[in-house]
């Protein structure tokens, strides 16, 4: 569990399935992702099995977002997981409608960021954002991270790759 000013981070588990579906069904909401449209109930039942798998096979992964002065509130969720190119991790991120536009994804990233640090023995985060995803590159920059050219986390062209070293955080944290 992370804390923050405004939030609270759980470790994702069998039960996040509603969070996990309200994010992937919505059109709007899976514009950027790998589908570019929303995911059916296979497809949102196989991404939560994933996300639980990914943080017992290496300790670290996914975690829920929910308020902190009503932790039953989930907003959305952030994680860093082994890309499909295993060499990288990355930063992953997605947050309701209802919960867009708060600054909730930056302050639950920078937490997680932090910890992903200070737990792992990684040097490096990666994010990865689809050129026109405007919102997303502007999370990734407020955490810090700057554009990585040479990098290829997921085998796809339009996609611009950012990444963060640990050496990095030496100023200070961001939760």
């Amino acid at each position: 569990m992370l804390e923050t000013e405004r939030l609270i981070l759980f470790k994702i588990n069998k039960n996040d399935l509603d969070i996990i579906s309200e994010i992937l069904s919505c059109p709007k909401q899976t514009k950027y992702l790998p589908n570019e449209a929303p995911y059916s109930q296979t497809q949102q039942k196989a991404y939560l099995e994933k996300r639980i798998a990914h943080w017992e096979n290496n300790g670290f992964g996914t975690m829920i977002i929910c308020l902190k002065e009503n932790p039953k509130i989930k907003l959305g969720f952030v994680g860093a997981e082994y890309a499909p190119n295993p060499n990288y991790v990355d930063i992953r991120f997605g947050i309701t409608k209802d919960f867009e536009g708060k600054g909730f994804i930056s302050e639950a990233a920078g937490a997680l960021v932090n910890w992903f640090f200070e737990n792992t023995e990684h040097e490096k985060l990666y994010g990865v954002a689809m050129v026109d995803n405007i919102g997303s590159k502007a999370v990734l920059k407020k955490l810090g991270m700057t554009p990585e050219k040479n990098v290829d986390l997921y085998n796809c062209e339009g996609l611009d790759n950012y990444s963060l070293g640990a050496v990095d955080l030496c100023c200070g944290s961001f939760a």
